[in-house]
């Protein structure tokens, strides 16, 4: 599904550390308001769009959730009545922002259709995916290879934030392998879930694991991500390559269905990777 173009608003930006920031994109968010635990109204998905705004995002992927085993259920329905609503109340508000759609699409299942457009990234041939409960399952690879081999490409959303892997995270390379790519939250890198997410996202990115970084922005008060953070991060560091091509390269380059660029390496936090090592001898 293509951009809708919308219409003016003054720029509040505030400073960048580093070089100048990327035009960036935002492909998962929860802005679509009243259908999951997003925004649950209208102006609560304008004041997060404001913020996404002022820190340079210009593309936005509205994404609620959806479980596999019921792609067409209420859920979509109401997804489906309230999109109008928010591309008109902000077209009000804003000047060279793109809205897109997509979902997140949790795997509660193995088999899935992704032949609906809609149900994927833009209508390109990406689809952001999930595992149940946070959970890495058995043959999960599997799973991912299938979507693969049906012609379209899962992004695995905020694998930090999984439990049940092996000591050296091998199901990620595997998922990899079988052609998935990989989407940090901003929040992630920052501790906003934890030290021992922070510690892990930071691994994923040492390890080159990593595609793209999206906000996973919810629309409330406590859920309320954006990216310029994540771009002041990186900067200070002199990763301005590394995160102009995790939040605006990458991210532009799936919604216009184009191949990902690797990112490579990125050492993005010297001695919590340490850290990361001691904590996981110790078992904790």
């Amino acid at each position: 599904m293509g951009g809708e173009e919308l219409t003016d608003t003054p720029r509040f930006g505030r400073r960048k550390v580093g070089g100048a920031p990327p035009v960036m994109a935002d492909l998962h968010t929860h802005l679509i308001p009243g259908v999951d635990d997003g925004a649950p109204d209208l102006e609560s998905a304008l004041e997060a769009l404001q913020a996404l705004f002022n820190d340079g995002v210009r593309a936005v992927a509205a994404t609620p959730h959806l479980n596999a085993s019921n792609l067409n259920g209420n859920r979509r329905a109401l997804a489906d009545e309230a999109w109008p609503q928010l591309v008109a109340a902000a077209r009000e508000r804003f000047t060279t922002l793109k809205l897109y759609r997509g979902y997140e699409i949790q795997l509660d299942t193995p088999e899935i259709d992704l032949s609906d457009a809609d149900l994927r990234l833009a209508g390109s041939r990406y689809a952001l995916v999930e595992f149940y409960a946070f959970t890495v399952p058995e043959r999960s690879a599997e799973v991912l290879a299938r979507i693969v081999a049906d012609g379209y490409v899962p992004i695995v959303v905020h694998p930090e934030r999984y439990w049940g892997y092996d000591r050296g995270y091998r199901i990620v390379g595997e998922w990899r392998t079988a052609g998935a790519l990989m989407q940090l939250n901003s929040g992630s890198l920052l501790g906003e879930y934890g030290e021992n997410v922070r510690l892990v996202a930071h691994r994923f990115l040492a390890e080159g694991r990593v595609d793209i970084i999206a906000s996973d922005n919810h629309g409330r008060p406590q859920r309320n991500p954006s990216l310029g953070a994540v771009w002041d991060y990186m900067a200070a560091r002199g990763l301005e390559e590394q995160a102009r091509l995790l939040l605006a390269v990458n991210p532009q380059r799936i919604l216009r269905d184009e191949p990902t660029l690797s990112v490579g390496r990125v050492d993005s936090a010297r001695g919590l990777l340490a850290r990361l090592g001691r904590r996981l001898k110790r078992g904790t």
